[in-house]
């Protein structure tokens, strides 16, 4: 074939016929293709030009024997080549989409209060069925006249639930869309403040089951955060729950408790499944970490119950996974703020895990980002923009695709 011609090929004036090599093609469809260099075999919205198809041999970025081309993960990092796309959030010259690692340092963050008040809010999470995020407010004051609101876009709040009359510190987890337990999306869970008991509330907010489950056994403690639905299937989509006497419960749908490891005798708070991708996640793919904060430890427990602890530097309140598109909503309980940063500023740190820490630093952000390295884990505190609104103790956060008030 001429220069010429092999130029038009891979410009797309016409379509030539190329062996299965030269087309990057794995499954051998070898033939008469439009080798436009606009053509994206895998849908990803990555020309299979820039995926390096055309390469001699077609660019395998994870060596996984399928072609960046058609590969929906070119770098097996747990992100989609779709949600990552050829920006270069960390400026380290390589796009997202072929680059397992934030080698960059993380970004400044501007933390906007929202500017309606909350009456002693204590926990929050994503209600997907509404777009909005529920949270729990009114602690101490015995839960009344009700224990969650639910936070339009305009900032304002209205009753979720007519649930009222815990007195403890309410946190709570949620059931997104797709999670492989086969939950209602938007169903509410939450401890009650007696010993081993979990509540569930409908999506609508109208049907309240308390308690739904009681563990097994005395002396287990209670949910005080540490609930969380597992996205993974890892743990089968169960809910997770940790007692602040270090108990570990998976709990099916059907509402049975299964001990995932004995009682660590220690307050366990904030929770995720950390997803099984081990390029990104190192030695925490595919296990549960839980903090411990009076200990400034995390606990890191595989699907076996087998735990390990980790000094990192920080005493964790909270933890959650950095999700793309979603903005940052936490609650300042120092402040009764509900503190909010756009998905545009979060977005450096999209796939690493936030740590959040109660005890903030005048001038500190509390928030840090916990990222595997290839070789080590490494905590790295999260700077605050001096415009950003005072931080003065973080009690729950979530990553959320709601949009409220001044967080668009």
């Amino acid at each position: 074939m001429s220069s010429l011609r092999v130029l038009a090929c891979v410009v797309g004036l016409f379509g030539c016929k190329r062996s299965a090599a030269l087309d990057g093609d794995a499954g051998g469809d070898a033939g008469y293709v439009a080798d436009s260099a606009f053509e994206d075999l895998d849908g990803d919205g990555i020309p299979d030009l820039e995926e390096g198809r055309f390469d001699m041999p077609p660019r395998d970025t994870d060596g996984d024997g399928v072609p960046d081309a058609k590969d929906l993960d070119s770098d097996d990092d747990g992100l989609t080549d779709a949600e990552e796309g050829t920006a270069d959030w960390d400026m380290d010259g390589k796009p997202n989409y072929v680059d397992a690692f934030n080698d960059g340092p993380p970004p400044t963050l501007k933390l906007i209060a929202i500017s309606t008040p909350f009456n002693t809010p204590i926990g929050i999470d994503f209600h997907a069925p509404t777009n909005s995020v529920v949270l729990s407010v009114n602690y101490g004051t015995g839960g009344t006249p009700q224990n969650f609101d639910r936070i339009l876009p305009d900032g304002m709040h209205l009753p979720f639930s007519t649930y009222a009359g815990m007195t403890d510190e309410v946190k709570i987890a949620t059931a997104r869309p797709g999670n492989p337990g086969g939950w209602d999306s938007g169903t509410v869970f939450t401890g009650n403040g007696i010993d081993g008991e979990i509540v569930k509330i409908s999506p609508d907010g109208s049907q309240i089951l308390d308690p739904w489950v009681s563990l097994p056994g005395v002396n287990n403690g209670l949910m005080r955060g540490s609930l969380y639905v597992d996205r993974t299937g890892i743990f089968g989509g169960d809910l997770i729950v940790a007692t602040t006497t270090g108990e570990l419960w998976r709990v099916s749908p059907a509402g049975v408790p299964v001990a995932i490891m004995p009682p660590a005798g220690v307050h366990l708070e904030g929770l995720i499944v950390v997803p099984d991708v081990p390029v990104r996640y190192g030695p925490l793919a595919g296990k549960i970490i839980a903090g411990a904060e009076g200990q400034g430890l995390l606990w890191v427990i595989d699907p076996n119950g087998t735990a390990t602890q980790l000094n990192l530097g920080v005493a964790v309140e909270d933890i959650d996974l950095v999700t793309p598109r979603e903005n940052f909503f936490g609650v300042n309980f120092g402040t009764s703020r509900l503190l909010g940063a756009t998905a545009e500023n979060m977005q450096p740190l999209v796939g690493d895990i936030l740590l959040t820490q109660e005890t903030v630093t005048p001038g500190a952000s509390g928030l840090f980002r916990l990222q595997w390295n290839g070789t080590a884990l490494t905590a790295e505190p999260i700077p605050l923009d001096p415009a950003s609104a005072p931080v003065a103790q973080w009690e729950h956060v979530t990553l959320a695709g709601a949009k409220v008030a001044e967080i668009q």
